[in-house]
């Protein structure tokens, strides 16, 4: 019976150890993460995402790294720009982390060397640039800001994914300060835009009377070419034997404006030139032979 239970004590203890052996041998590493393994307290070999097997009581996984991106804290950070403004601004980083042996074991605390790295970096740059231009060139200010970090990132094994100035506030009296200046600004293009108006107002209405100019002497003109035509053309037909009509159309022409003269109720006294009475003899005498 005693043989028995030392038997079944082995068989436990080897199945134990298997079992042990198996689960310190077998690592599977899911696909966001980055596993370094120590090898007697060294580092030996960097595990990716998939199946790996260690040397069991030798090898040990030390850090689990993830290798998806990182958003440091958006903190503010204040800063003198080159003409003396104090202005407080605040970053979106994100960054990950591309050799993972390089970031456990060259730097203690990644994300304040980034933070003390970035505080700096962002004094100098914006030290080197006045309100307006922090203000109107964020991207450029951005881009430096990611170029200086870039050259540490190498070194501990991180890579800069963007970099954004998302706000930048100055204090209480330069905000007045800028709004005074704001609403001159404004003030200024108002009178602009308005002179502008009067200007084109006055230039149009100008173009318009030398056109309606042009116009009427343009009218004029023609009226004057129809009217000497008529003049060629009634010369010409006088000099070519054609008094008599000429005579007969006058006639015609003054006998309508009589008739025009006579029509209504209202007594009127109408004054004829001599050769018009002298025209209209022939007829009324005719008139009167027949009573």
């Amino acid at each position: 019976m005693a043989v028995i239970n030392f038997e079944a004590i082995v068989f436990a203890f080897v199945l134990i150890l298997v079992l042990v052996t198996l689960k310190l041998s077998i690592k599977i590493v899911p696909q966001s993460e980055n596993w370094l393994v120590e090898r007697l307290g060294k580092y030996n070999r960097k595990l990716e995402a998939g199946l790996h097997l260690l040397i069991p009581f030798l090898e040990t996984v030390r850090y689990k790294v993830s290798i998806q991106e990182i958003q440091l804290p958006p903190d503010p950070i204040n800063a003198i720009t080159h003409d003396n403004v104090s202005i407080s601004v605040q970053l979106a980083i994100l960054y990950r982390i591309t050799d993972a042996s390089r970031t456990m074991y060259r730097i203690e605390n990644l994300t304040l060397a980034i933070k003390t790295i970035v505080n700096g970096t962002i004094r100098s740059v914006i030290g080197k640039t006045d309100l307006d231009g922090v203000q109107s060139n964020r991207r450029h200010l951005a881009q430096e800001i990611e170029a200086e970090l870039q050259t540490v990132s190498d070194e501990w094994g991180i890579k800069l994914t963007r970099v954004e100035i998302t706000e930048v506030d100055v204090d209480s009296a330069t905000k007045e300060a800028m709004q005074v200046q704001l609403n001159a600004e404004r003030k200024r293009r108002g009178q602009v835009t308005e002179a502008e108006g009067i200007k084109q107002a006055t230039q149009l209405q100008a173009d318009a009377r030398l056109y309606s100019a042009e116009k009427e002497a343009a009218a004029k003109r023609i009226l004057a070419d129809a009217e000497a035509y008529a003049v060629t053309a009634v010369s010409k037909a006088i000099s070519e034997g054609g008094a008599s009509a000429v005579e007969f159309e006058i006639k015609k022409i003054q006998a309508a404006a009589i008739q025009e003269l006579s029509k209504g109720n209202n007594s009127k006294i109408i004054m004829l030139p001599s050769d018009v009475l002298s025209a209209l003899s022939g007829p009324l005498g005719k008139i009167a032979s027949k009573f």
